[in-house]
Formats: C-alpha cells, structure tokens, sequence
C-alpha cells in the first residue's frame, strides 16, 4: 500500500478551510489519487473536495500546531498594516486571503481594524469592505486555531487577542 501523507480522519488545512479527509481515492477528472476532502464547517458532505495526493499548488497542510500559535502571537505586533489606498484595498485584502500564511490573516485583521477605528474617531460610518475582510480573516483564523486546540471560537479569538496584548505590554 502506498504511503500518504494524511489517513482518512486526519484534521487538515486546505487553502482557508479546515477539511477531515473522508477518504483517499481517485480523481474523477483526471484520475490520479486523491484525498477527498469534507469542510468540518460543512460535515453533512454536502461540499467535498479531490486534493492530488501530490499536492502541487501547495494548498493543503498541517493545522498550524501549538507552537507555531505562540509564534504568530509573537510576531502579531511587528506584522506591518496595508498601505491604507481606498481604491485598491479590496484587491489587496482578496490577495492575502488567497495565500496559505496566517500571517497574512492577521494583516488584514490589523488593517481593517485599524482602519475602522480611524473611521470611528472622525464620526464616519465603517467601510463594508474592512468589515467584510476582517469577519472572513477572523473566520479563518479563529476556525484553524479552535481546530488545533480544542477551544471554541470565541475563546479561540479570546486567547488569540489577549495574548497579543500581553505580548504587546511586555515590550513596552
């Protein structure tokens, strides 16, 4: 039997979606192996997805594990904001969505963020595309952190944010 990275049952990561791998099998379009692939958000299987076992775009991996959480919390305070252009910041926020690097997640949450609060300090009402973008990235984020550590949502966007501010006093 050949060797595969993940077994049916595995909790993987494919693009932004937390995926269990339901099975391991054929392409029906081009026949080559397979991990067929169920969103947890969707466990019904009513969307499934065929993922090359050889994974040449890249897109499907590991949860992001326990330490690699400390990590980004500690680099969450130097991670840079967008250039804050009105005109360009739909494509710069559908950008770091389509990458696999949660660092750029947290880009668009400090952006947007950031941005709405600027938008609430001069009276004006919140941008629908920040508050888009930041309810998709916190979704993705939150949702493969709650994965990897048991937690819920919320208390996975809990831990995550007050960790950061720790991390935050601890260098001031």
């Amino acid at each position: 039997m050949a060797e595969y990275k993940y077994k049916k049952g595995d909790i993987v990561m494919y693009k932004r979606d937390v995926c269990r791998v339901v099975r391991i099998g054929e392409s029906d379009y081009t026949g080559e192996k397979c991990y067929i692939l169920v969103p947890t958000a969707r466990p019904d299987g009513s969307i499934k997805m065929q993922v090359p076992v050889s994974n040449k775009s890249g897109h499907l991996r590991d949860l992001i594990t326990r330490d690699e959480i400390r990590e980004l919390i500690r680099k969450t305070p130097d991670v840079e904001t967008l250039v804050s252009k009105p005109a360009n910041m739909k494509s710069q926020y559908a950008a770091l969505m389509h990458s696999d690097d949660v660092l750029d997640l947290v880009r668009i949450i400090k952006t947007s963020y950031e941005r709405n609060q600027e938008r609430i300090a001069s009276h004006k009402k919140l941008a629908s595309i920040d508050d888009e973008y930041l309810r998709r990235a916190e979704k993705c984020l939150y949702n493969e952190i709650s994965a990897s550590t048991g937690m819920s949502f919320d208390e996975s966007k809990e831990y995550f944010e007050s960790e950061v501010k720790k991390e935050e006093a601890g260098r001031s």
